[in-house]
């Protein structure tokens, strides 16, 4: 299934923000012009309901769109709304380490040490020194480390609410 990669999760798709210079066929990049930011707020009030569904209608034929892919555009109008970009990346894919560190807004060389420190998976091609990362790991990576930050934010702001010093 593929997940567009803004740091939240909707219903399954997962959301970052912005991936400046993938242009590779592994990820797509998808760039909202500024003229299309009151289509993209109507789009996302239209599917703010979680059941929201819609028809697309090309020429005479009429297609009902599954769930997955409404709570797809609606996830995807968010974040261009919001003026970042959208990469779609497969979860099967894999990626250079360049592509992960992006899809991760860290380093190359931080992802060589979460290879080499086995949090990352990776594959390394036949005769050759170039490595893959499954986008999927990279994916599910990225969202523990957004659901620890989360958590030591609750964390802060309770303590913050109870007049706690830390």
């Amino acid at each position: 299934m593929p997940a567009v990669t803004v740091g939240r999760v909707v219903a399954g798709v997962a959301c970052w923000g912005y991936f400046g210079g993938m242009s590779d066929s592994a990820v797509s990049e998808i760039h909202a012009a500024a003229s299309e930011h009151d289509q993209l707020d109507a789009v996302r009030r239209v599917f703010a309901d979680e059941g929201a569904s819609a028809r697309v209608v090309v020429g005479a034929e009429v297609v009902e769109l599954p769930p997955s892919l409404v709570r797809l555009l609606a996830a995807g109008a968010g974040v261009l709304g919001d003026g970042d970009a959208v990469a779609l990346v497969s979860e099967e894919t894999e990626l250079s380490p360049a592509e992960a560190a992006r899809l991760l807004g860290v380093s190359r060389q931080y992802v060589d040490r979460l290879v080499a420190d086995g949090v990352l998976p990776v594959r390394r091609l036949p005769q050759s020194r170039y490595r893959k990362i499954p986008a999927r790991a990279v994916l599910a990576h990225r969202a523990a480390k957004d659901a620890k930050a989360a958590g030591i934010d609750s964390i802060l702001e309770i303590a913050d609410e109870a007049g706690l010093d830390y």
